[in-house]
């Protein structure tokens, strides 16, 4: 039996199930892993077959605990162009699959279901009308998935930017803040996008020079300061149900409708 980096067994029976149904899971090989906090993280993972996905979109990932095959959905960071697939997770203390997924090792495998899903992002960007991402902590993954793919398509001739976006992210600390450099990269290159971060525990952290306060607190200013307006815009939420509620009440509150929000909400594994 492996054992985690503490020298201690997982916290639930470890494997890949023997006996699978091979038309519904795939085996995907973690690659590659980057820890941000002692309960975040980002993975690449390596499927044995095509997992074609685009932007927004989730893959289930599975192991098999005491007998069975536990599994929950994860947000899709990487590029559809990319060869591997990337995820920026959060484990729950007693989360079913979160806590023995963290202590996989990179070499091991998980299962994969065969097909990606969600509707979320499935018709951004909306042709000329500015767009705001809202997220918290790991709700960025999606957005950091169009973002790379708009990037690329931009740098190719495919997309031109007719209007700004702009990506808010809000986290207690800075360090949950998991793609902070390769946002703020973007912002400093790409005309067309503004990334804002913000944290909520400011007096942790006297350092930082950035927005304080939780994403909603900060979200009317910088939305307004995009130019969009009711009929004018298109609002994206990802992240915590209490965030999503918040946000989508402030914008409603400023004119816009349900159709120009558009939500995935993140819950507790």
């Amino acid at each position: 039996m492996w054992l985690d980096r503490n020298g201690l067994p997982p916290p639930a029976p470890y494997t890949v199930a023997r006996m699978i149904d091979t038309e519904k899971y795939a085996t995907a090989t973690v690659v590659s892993r980057r820890d941000l906090a002692t309960d975040l993280w980002v993975v690449r993972i390596k499927p044995d077959c095509e997992l074609p996905f685009r932007p927004g979109q989730y893959v289930t990932l599975g192991l098999e605990i005491d007998g069975h095959i536990v599994e929950r959905p994860y947000s899709i960071a990487s590029d559809p162009a990319e060869g591997e697939i990337e995820l920026f997770i959060e484990r729950v203390p007693e989360g079913e699959l979160s806590a023995p997924l963290h202590e996989v090792p990179i070499g091991e495998t998980t299962l994969a279901r065969r097909r990606c899903k969600g509707l979320f992002l499935k018709d951004a960007p909306v042709e000329g009308r500015p767009h705001v991402f809202v997220a918290t902590v790991t709700g960025i993954a999606p957005f950091v998935s169009i973002l790379r793919s708009l990037r690329r398509r931009a740098a190719a001739g495919e997309w031109v930017p007719d209007q700004p976006v702009l990506a808010l992210q809000g986290a207690s600390r800075s360090e949950e803040l998991g793609y902070a450099d390769e946002l703020r990269k973007l912002d400093a290159e790409c005309p067309w996008f503004t990334y804002i971060p913000t944290i909520s525990r400011p007096w942790d952290e006297p350092g930082w020079e950035g927005e304080t306060g939780r994403v909603e607190d900060v979200l009317r200013k910088h939305a307004d300061a995009t130019g969009m307006s009711p009929g004018l815009g298109a609002i994206y939420l990802c992240g915590n149900p209490e965030m999503i509620a918040n946000s989508r009440g402030i914008m409603r509150r400023r004119g816009f409708t349900d159709k120009e929000i558009r939500e995935e909400q993140y819950w507790p594994d």
